[in-house]
């Protein structure tokens, strides 16, 4: 018989007692996708936070730079129902199709569409069958029902249109490819949010591959509206359910702080001032993309106050190496410091852990810097002289400081055994499990009970996301 077994390790950007030290892979589908099945190896990457990219229109100077250097392929612009006036005022060339987004129609948009511009063919290139989460949100906030869906389509091929389904099947952006958004209509404000990576959409096939009530609505739909010679049948046999399996619960029983993974990662920047990570140079000198930021030196004993200014998305503040304050997406923020344990120390050290949450990917504030873009004063003196080091989460790193280090205390690991209470900051976390037996897909189960929380809830599920937010969770590695 098959036996493979698994390594789970979870990573918690703030302390020991706020992640589970256990969780279940239940069969049920109301939580995290975990694809087993078809893994080609006993390893697997997914980590929980999604990425859609949105462009504004192309401006005529835009599509004429196109075509004098040789684009000669069909271009096209993809907007809102509300934008077509403004799109078509920017008056590009005739070859430039204009077509529609949009979940809901509201006032014929495909009719303003055909009056506006009557020589273009009819479009709707993003009909949204769903929609994506962000962290802190009830899971599936906007969305559209299975006989909305339906109406909705029918009503667009009536008009004579062609569709594009936005999304057909649902997916899982793995590592940190996620995105972010930036308000999103007037009721929310100002304000960023970040994408989350599970793209659970309530398309007409799930996030794990199994038909959905809105599939079946589509099928039938198809069944009617299609000309008969077009018409396959019979029609295929509807796809299998994809098999699923209940592994029971991982407990958690080794960690490792983040800061002691410090030989693991490229070697720190020095600089006079903070850096955001895109100006690092890494990568080729394109700088870092993803993952987390680590800003670190010196400050005198007796500091009171710590302001950060520009600092994207979220971050945490240490005093030599503990926790003192979580501090949010702000443009400029301001923390009170303790007083140090022990007298005569001429200096302290501070560390920033900032966590890149995701880009922004629509309207206006697309060039925003991740880290920290601006200056970090302490007592009303800018503090210089900083170590910067990037926590990117390669694949090298995972090899390096997660999978090789030895797991046993006896052999003088670094890894440790959980403690049941212990505040010491941000840390990886390990646990296994052994499947005999084919691997099946399975769902972690992050709804838990511990002693700072009565219930964390971060998968998917009729309840939602409850408590949630983007730094808490990050699953880096099976």
């Amino acid at each position: 018989m098959l036996r493979i077994s698994y390594t789970l390790v979870v990573f918690s950007f703030l302390s020991h007692t706020r992640i589970p030290l256990s969780f279940s892979l239940p069969a049920s589908s109301s939580f995290l996708p975990l694809p087993l099945s078809y893994s080609p190896t006993p390893t697997h990457t997914p980590n929980i936070h999604t990425s859609l990219l949105f462009l504004p229109p192309p401006s005529p100077s835009l599509s004429q730079l196109m075509r004098d250097l040789g684009a000669r392929e069909l271009m096209f612009t993809s907007d809102g129902q509300y934008r077509i006036s403004e799109s078509l005022r920017m008056k590009p060339h005739r070859d430039v199709v204009h077509t529609l987004n949009y979940q809901n129609a509201h006032d014929n948009p495909l009719q303003r569409l055909k009056r506006e511009a009557p020589h273009h063919p009819l479009m709707v290139m993003e009909f949204w069958t769903g929609w994506f989460d962000h962290w802190g949100e009830k899971h599936l906030e906007r969305n559209i029902s299975p006989e909305d869906f339906s109406l909705e389509l029918r009503a667009i091929l009536a008009e004579g249109a062609s569709v594009n389904l936005y999304m057909f099947h649902g997916g899982t952006n793995f590592g940190f490819m996620n995105g972010g958004n930036w308000g999103e209509g007037e009721e929310r404000g100002r304000t960023y949010r970040s994408t989350v990576s599970s793209y659970d959409y309530d398309a007409p096939l799930s996030e794990w591959g199994s038909v959905t009530k809105k599939y079946l609505e589509l099928r039938n739909l198809l069944v009617e509206t299609v000309p008969e010679s077009l018409s396959l049948n019979p029609l295929p046999p509807l796809p299998l359910s994809v098999p699923t399996a209940d592994y029971g619960e991982i407990k958690m029983t080794l960690y490792i702080s983040l800061l002691s993974t410090l030989q693991y990662v490229p070697e720190p920047h020095t600089s006079g001032t903070p850096i955001p990570m895109e100006f690092l140079p890494l990568n080729k000198w394109s700088g870092q993309g993803f993952g987390y930021i680590l800003y670190r030196t010196f400050v005198p004993s007796s500091a009171s106050s710590l302001t950060i200014h520009g600092l994207k998305d979220y971050g945490l503040v240490m005093l030599d190496l503990k926790p003192i304050r979580e501090v949010g997406y702000f443009d400029k923020v301001t923390i009170s410091l303790p007083s140090p344990s022990s007298q005569g120390l001429p200096s302290r050290q501070l560390d920033i852990l900032v966590e890149n949450g995701g880009r922004v990917n629509f309207g206006h504030p697309l060039a925003v810097r991740k880290g920290i873009s601006g200056s970090v004063v302490v007592d009303g003196v800018t503090q210089a002289n900083w170590k910067i080091y990037s926590f990117e989460f390669k694949n090298s790193f995972i090899q390096n400081s997660v999978m090789v280090i030895p797991c046993s205390i006896d052999r003088g690991g670094v890894w440790l055994r959980t403690p049941a209470k212990e505040d010491s900051g941000p840390a990886l976390f390990k646990g296994s499990f052994t499947i005999d037996g084919t691997p099946k897909d399975t769902f972690i189960d992050m709804q838990v009970h511990n002693t700072n929380r009565q219930r964390v809830y971060i998968g998917k599920g009729n309840e939602g996301i409850q408590h949630a937010s983007q730094h808490e969770w990050t699953l880096d590695h099976i």
